[in-house]
């Protein structure tokens, strides 16, 4: 049997990775939002501190990508922490999706300031792209905390940002307030959501990390479907990689609207 031959790490890693797995959307959730996508996720270690979510209230989509402080065990235990506040948040009634990471950071603190962890040397936070999608008005908002994404429409590849710092980790700032930002999309408008896993995994001679430019010069010209995008991006990678050892969680995502 395959357990019999594993260690109780790798046993407890598989264990984890299906219960993480379990915890993100579904290809049932993504067939049912979107005109087309594709999801390349690859933790580094089975489990990782990326993830993505999705969910619907009434009209409006809401979709998040975060990446977490660390991978492996750590990142995963985080992730699940950033998944379980994002359902909790999205709950509440908020107009603008910034408001949405403003409540998340607040809760996010909060469950770091007890007697049991040192809030003065806290630094665990996660990196986050949120955006709605009114699917009757196509009003399209965002809002980030330390993360980016790209959207490709009409030949043109740009890269939007939101806030520079994280939810959580340590907060120079008195009251941080998360911006929401409101954009036009044209029909069949791709959007492109990733870590920074793949930006900074070295080449096969450890010389040159793959960067953003060099991903969005990709994805700039991929004009197929997205099944086809992401295998490509994973051909990509594994060739820029060579024998080297993956040195982050990847995640790429595509939405078409």
């Amino acid at each position: 049997m395959l357990f019999a031959t594993m260690t109780d790490h790798e046993n407890s890693l598989v264990y984890a990775q299906t219960i993480q797995n379990g915890l993100l959307p579904k290809a049932r959730h993504f067939k049912k939002f979107f005109k087309d996508y594709f999801v390349y996720y690859k933790p580094q270690d089975k489990i990782g501190g990326d993830f993505y979510w999705l969910t619907q209230k009434e009209d409006t989509l809401y979709f998040a990508l975060a990446d977490c402080t660390g991978h492996g065990v750590s990142g995963a235990m985080l992730s699940v922490l950033g998944i379980s506040l994002l359902n909790y948040v999205i709950q509440k009634n908020f107009d603008k999706v910034g408001d949405y990471l403003t409540e998340l950071d607040k809760k996010w603190l909060e469950t770091f300031n007890n007697e049991l962890h040192d809030s003065r040397f806290n630094n665990d936070w996660l990196e986050i792209t949120l955006i709605s999608f009114n699917t009757k008005t196509r009003e399209f908002q965002y809002a980030s905390g330390g993360g980016e994404f790209a959207i490709h429409q009409n030949d043109v590849i740009t890269i939007h940002k939101g806030n520079s710092y994280p939810i959580g980790g340590w907060q120079i700032e008195e009251n941080r307030l998360f911006n929401t930002f409101n954009l036009t999309l044209e029909y069949d408008a791709k959007l492109y959501f990733f870590s920074d896993g793949i930006k900074h995994q070295f080449d096969s001679t450890n010389q040159k990390k793959f960067s953003r430019k060099r991903l969005l010069d990709i994805l700039k010209q991929q004009h197929k479907e997205m099944n086809h995008q992401q295998e490509f991006l994973e051909f990509i990678f594994d060739s820029w990689k060579g024998v080297n050892h993956q040195t982050d969680d990847i995640s790429i995502i595509g939405l078409k609207l």
